[in-house]
C-alpha cells in the first residue's frame, strides 16, 4: 500500500504542454500572489465560516493554505454556490477531497472510460485519480458546499510534473483571473464503487 505499481502507466500528455489555453496554473499562481496562502501551524477560523475569495476560472470561491512550512503537502478550500458546479478539470497531484460542509456529487472518469459519480455529503472523504476528469456539483438550492483538497503539489511542482487543465468543454472568455467560464455540467453517471 502506498507503494507505485510496477505498470504505473502516466499518460504521456502529463508531459507535454501542448494545450496552453486549457492550463490553469497561471491563474492559480496569480491568485495566490494577489491573495497569499494563509501560513502557520493552524487557520485560525472554522473551515466552514472562513471568508474566501472568487476563482472565475473555478467558477467557484477558494483560499490557500501553506501550513507548518510543509514543502510537499498544500491545501485549498473550495465554495460551491447554491445549485452551482465547479468546472471539470484534472491535474497530475494526487489529492483528497474532504467535505466541510454541503451536499452533493462529483463526476468522475479518465479520457474514453464512463463517468462514475461519488455522492458525497459533510464528513464524506474521496480521491479523484491522477490526470481523471472530475467536476463537483452542489445539489442543494440554498445552501452552500465547502470541501478541503489536500495534495502533494509542492512535490509534483518540484518535479516539473504540475499540470491543471481544463475540460475541452469548459469555454473561458476574458483574460486572467478575472473571467467567466461556461461550467457545462457532466453526463449522467455511474455511481462509483465504495468498499
Amino acid at each position: 500500500m502506498g507503494e507505485w505499481p510496477e505498470d504505473f502507466d502516466m499518460p504521456e500528455q502529463v508531459f507535454v504542454r501542448d494545450n496552453p489555453d486549457a492550463s490553469e496554473i497561471a491563474a492559480r499562481d496569480e491568485f495566490n500572489r494577489n491573495n497569499p496562502p494563509l501560513t502557520g501551524f493552524a487557520v485560525p477560523e472554522d473551515l466552514r465560516t472562513i471568508e474566501l475569495i472568487k476563482r472565475p476560472w473555478r467558477n467557484n470561491k477558494g483560499l490557500w493554505f501553506e501550513l507548518a512550512e510543509n514543502r510537499i503537502l498544500s491545501a485549498h478550500l473550495a465554495e460551491l454556490a447554491p445549485g452551482t458546479n465547479s468546472v471539470r478539470h484534472r491535474h497530475t497531484t494526487e489529492a483528497y477531497l474532504y467535505i466541510v460542509k454541503g451536499e452533493g456529487y462529483s463526476i468522475i472518469n479518465y479520457d474514453g472510460q464512463p463517468e462514475q459519480r461519488v455522492d458525497w455529503s459533510e464528513g464524506t472523504l474521496f480521491s479523484p485519480p491522477v490526470w481523471a476528469w472530475h467536476q463537483h456539483f452542489n445539489t442543494s438550492e440554498t445552501e452552500t458546499a465547502r470541501y478541503l483538497a489536500v495534495q502533494d503539489t509542492g512535490l509534483i511542482r518540484h518535479m516539473r510534473f504540475h499540470q491543471i487543465e481544463r475540460h475541452p468543454t469548459q469555454l473561458k472568455i476574458g483574460e486572467g483571473t478575472d473571467y467567466v467560464v461556461n461550467a457545462v455540467g457532466a453526463g449522467s453517471a455511474q455511481p462509483a464503487e465504495t468498499t
